[in-house]
């Protein structure tokens, strides 16, 4: 069954899409992304029907042939692959990988018009060719650069640059160039006009139009300021021409270049990637979509939060509010967070950037109400519950602050801490690992000291969420409960009751409101798996594997919430069945749907996925 996150999916790509290609003739389109993954969208597809990851980070090396059964790719570390863009089987492959492949990182690419050969163009200034039917290369030869290289209609010729930026077209026959006027700036991109009779360059200062036939220029236009031209799209009728730049598009008819229109495109940190197909032009931004105009996606979801009907989506530093089934507004934050914490009451966003301070905003409008200062930058833990925010500092001890009272507080010794999500118990860990809880509005002992059942040091600590409970894990994996209503009924210390051990260390715990589970999640490698107890049976009631790293545990609900493909955030059950995803769409857009489809969306939801 398909995951829920790939339903009402604006794109695929998670990393900045840096190469892209677009074949007008079958209406192929094919994508790929800083991490390597390729997406081949065939006519009459909504969304790509093909995803594969050949090698590593692919920058601008994607190739479709004419009529878009086959694609050719080549990644950073200099593998060169051809596969079938039905199933991506793979028609040839010379690998390289390592530092010995990234001396000739592919740049450019082409596979010719009958499917015989492909030819790249490399960092290393080397054009190669090979034979597909064979694979075995035919040439290697030195002295050429730019970003391009491409065949001609024939097959028997091939268009390149060389080092100073000017145009070769090369018969593979005699292995002679054949004679192009002289550019009077340097060129970095060379394409053939979809009829073949022209060839047109652009570099940084201008385009020209030189005729195949006999290499003269007939036609040039020359930028003046601007950011310079990152990229040439055709026309599908072979009558414009876009030149792509970092902010806008502009578009010249051919072939006497005249220009036609500008307009913005809206990618953000644009790479070389673009195409001109049915939709018009469209250029690969560093938030994984392809943009046209409007103001963009807010990136993929990074770091989660929530509690109750409330949720937290960061999109590197931009924090996004849902409240139930609706996305209520968003606010940046200036610096990409790590961890976000929300109060179960819905009023506080605790955030804690990757770099800097601890920083809490107000829920309700994202307006930045404090900030803890340079002693929070690393903070390891961080907690919050009524008007008290806490955090234990990376230099040692903790500090907390009553915000409805403008009072600080701080504590040299404790080794560890956690807060009550009402903010009324402060629970400490003494440099021996011992426990004690405090009162944070005096700093002062609220009740006698816990008693473990065991001489082993508490390492993680969790109230249980709306009862007078506590969990601890130890340093042998230990999960404990400590019933806190006897010392409050009877002013004594409680005693531990061991629920279980692990073989794996917990990173995190976190106790369920009604007190009958708590959620453990054990880091792996690239994941991590969340484990439900029931505290009382003493026993696993659930293990959901597989998840990302910064999963998150609703402690009002029990819900495991963690950051999915495409911006959004996706909830499951404590079984790990998909309950729910808050999607972020392009241009501020949004929608939250379920497995029966739109719960809610934003008005303009439908055009966004358009």
């Amino acid at each position: 069954m398909a995951s829920l996150v790939d339903q009402f999916c604006p794109n695929v790509h998670d990393a900045p899409i840096t190469a892209a290609a677009y074949d007008p003739w079958s209406g192929v389109l094919a994508t790929a992304d800083a991490s390597g993954l390729v997406a081949v969208t065939r006519e009459g597809e909504a969304t790509p029907g093909l995803l594969f990851r050949p090698g590593v980070g692919i920058t601008g090396a994607l190739g479709i042939i004419r009529g878009g059964t086959m694609i050719a790719v080549g990644d950073d570390d200099g593998t060169i692959g051809v596969y079938s863009t039905q199933n991506a089987d793979c028609y040839f492959q010379e690998a390289r990988d390592g530092a010995r492949g990234r001396v000739r990182a592919m740049r450019g690419v082409s596979v010719s018009p009958e499917g015989a050969r492909v030819a790249t163009i490399a960092v290393d200034g080397l054009l190669r060719i090979w034979d597909i039917t064979k694979g075995e290369r035919e040439v290697a030869w030195q002295g050429f650069g730019g970003l391009t290289v491409e065949f001609d209609q024939s097959g028997q010729r091939v268009l390149c640059l060389d080092t100073n930026g000017q145009p070769r077209l090369v018969d593979l026959m005699s292995h002679q160039g054949l004679p192009m006027d002289k550019l009077q700036t340097p060129a970095e991109r060379a394409t053939f006009s979809l009829d073949g009779t022209l060839v047109v360059t652009a570099g940084q200062s201008g385009i020209a139009l030189l005729r195949v036939v006999d290499g003269v220029m007939v036609a040039s236009f020359a930028t003046r300021g601007g950011s310079g031209i990152l990229n040439l799209v055709q026309c599908p009728d072979g009558t414009q021409i876009g030149a792509v730049s970092q902010r806008s598009i502009h578009v010249f008819s051919m072939p006497d270049l005249k220009p036609t229109d500008s307009s913005r495109h809206g990618a953000p940190d644009p790479s070389n990637a673009a195409v001109w197909g049915p939709a018009g032009i469209r250029v690969g931004g560093s938030d994984g979509l392809m943009h046209g105009g409007g103001s963009g996606s807010a990136g993929p979801v990074t770091v989660v939060g929530g509690f109750g009907e409330n949720r937290i989506a960061c999109h590197s530093d931009s924090v996004a509010v849902w409240t139930g089934n609706l996305r209520s507004h968003s606010f940046t934050v200036g610096s990409p967070l790590r961890e976000v914490h929300l109060d179960r009451d819905g009023r506080l966003v605790v955030g804690v950037p990757e770099r800097g301070a601890l920083v809490v905003h107000d829920a309700a409008d994202g307006k930045k109400i404090f900030d803890g200062g340079p002693e929070t930058s690393g903070t390891p833990s961080v907690g919050v519950g009524g008007n008290v925010v806490a955090a234990q500092l990376a230099s040692g001890g903790i500090r907390w602050w009553d915000l409805a009272r403008n009072r600080a507080y701080e504590l040299k010794w404790p080794i560890g801490m956690a807060l009550s999500h009402g903010g009324t118990w402060l629970g400490v860990i003494t440099p021996r690992g011992a426990i004690k809880v405090l009162d944070p509005a005096s700093g002062k002992e609220a009740i006698p000291d816990p008693l473990p059942s065991a001489d082993v040091p508490a390492r993680l600590l969790s109230f249980v969420n709306r009862r007078p409970d506590l969990l601890v894990v130890d340093a042998e994996n230990i999960l404990a409960h400590y019933d806190l209503a006897v010392s409050v009924r009877e002013n004594r210390p409680c005693e531990a009751r061991d629920v279980l051990q692990f073989e794996a260390a917990p990173d995190r715990v976190w106790g369920i409101t009604g007190g009958q589970y708590a959620a453990l999640r054990l880091p792996e490698s690239g994941g991590c798996t969340i484990l439900f107890v029931d505290v009382h049976a003493q026993t696993v009631v659930s293990e959901v594997t597989g998840l990302h790293p910064g999963a998150w545990v609703d402690a009002e609900q029990g819900f495991i919430l963690e950051p999915a493909r495409s911006g959004a955030l996706l909830e499951r059950d404590m079984k790990g069945n998909e309950r729910r995803c808050l999607r972020a769409l392009p241009d501020g857009q949004w929608v939250c749907f379920n497995a029966r489809g739109w719960i809610d969306a934003s008005e303009g939801a439908a055009g966004a996925l358009a």
